[in-house]
Formats: C-alpha cells, structure tokens, sequence
C-alpha cells in the first residue's frame, strides 16, 4: 500500500481509511473475507462462532497498523471500518470481536488509548509474552494487566480474554503448569 509519513513512518493505516487510495480494494478484501466467514456452517447447519482479533497487538511498533506507523484516531477507525463492514455491510453474525493490544499498559487509559468503543468490541484480551518469561518474570505487573483487563469487561459487560502467551523454545518444560496456571489461580 502507499504510505504517508508519520515521524518518519509509513502510514498504511490512513490509505485504507474513506477517502484513502486502497479504501474500495479494503472493503473487497473485507467483503471476501465475510464470504469466506459465512461459509462455515456445522453439522446443525448454523453459523460456526468465532473469534475474531482484527489489528491485535496495536500499541507496539512491528506490525504496520501499530503504534509508530499511525495515529491512535486512525487505528480505531480502521478497527470500526472492519467490525462495521463485515457486520453490518456484509452480515457477518457469527464473529466475536476482540480488542486485544500487547502488554503495553499498566492503567485502564493506557489500555484504552486505541479502543475502538464498545459498540464495536465483544471481547476484550491482552497478548504477553513479556511478563511471563520471555524478556523476564514481572508476574506482579502481569497479574495487574490482567486484573485492569477483567475489572474492564466486567464493568462493560465484555467477555475476558488472555489473548496470546508463550515463551519461545520453552526451555522450561513446566513453564504452562508452575509458571503460567499459577499466575492464574492466584486471586
């Protein structure tokens, strides 16, 4: 996609925004990807719930929708362009939507900050694989994201959700059940 500049970084985000170069080939994309979600049907003949986390992890900077290549507004209009497109354009009525950001905040504003509102998000999550082993062990600051996360979705009647984890390579062949299930059943 063409880009704009924002300190120095591309800006994919805006050109797929109303208005923007790539808009009507987003909203094709969009209208195939809606095709192919309608198309699961069970055994029982219904829809197949799913869970859908468009533009996830979307306060770092690796990714071309996050934080370094676009402007908070811009993000959240793309998520509310997604959800609104297959939702309502398309009648997609079997998708979930997260919001899930990383683990990049230590308030409810900081996980807020590129929220797309609630009108737009069923479930809320977080992805961390910092504070549970892979840069070190800060479960105190991991359980703290978690609570910010669930006392959210309570308060709004979202579902929770722990997102994306792991520690790669697992070098720690019991990591899942003394590190990680601990930190979850502590209250």
């Amino acid at each position: 996609f063409p880009s704009h500049d924002i300190e120095g970084q591309q800006n994919s985000v805006k050109e797929l925004l109303t208005g923007g170069s790539h808009h009507n080939q987003f909203k094709t994309i969009l209208a195939d990807i809606a095709d192919l979600v309608k198309s699961c049907i069970g055994k029982d003949g219904k829809s197949v719930p799913m869970i859908f986390r468009p533009w996830h992890e979307l306060d770092g900077e690796w990714f071309w929708w996050g934080d370094k290549h676009c402007t908070p507004t811009e993000i959240k209009s793309l998520y509310q362009l997604t959800v609104s497109e297959l939702r309502d354009t398309n009648q997609v009525h079997n998708l979930l939507y997260a919001f899930s950001p990383d683990c990049r905040f230590l308030t409810e504003s900081k996980f807020l900050e590129r929220y797309p509102g609630d009108e737009w998000v069923d479930m809320v999550g977080f992805d961390d694989y910092s504070d549970f082993g892979r840069d070190k062990y800060d479960l105190v600051n991991g359980l703290r994201k978690h609570k910010i996360v669930s006392d959210y979705a309570k308060k709004t009647g979202k579902l929770a959700a722990f997102t994306e984890t792991g520690l790669e390579g697992i070098p720690n062949p019991k990591w899942w059940t003394e590190t990680l299930l601990k930190t979850r059943k502590r209250k």
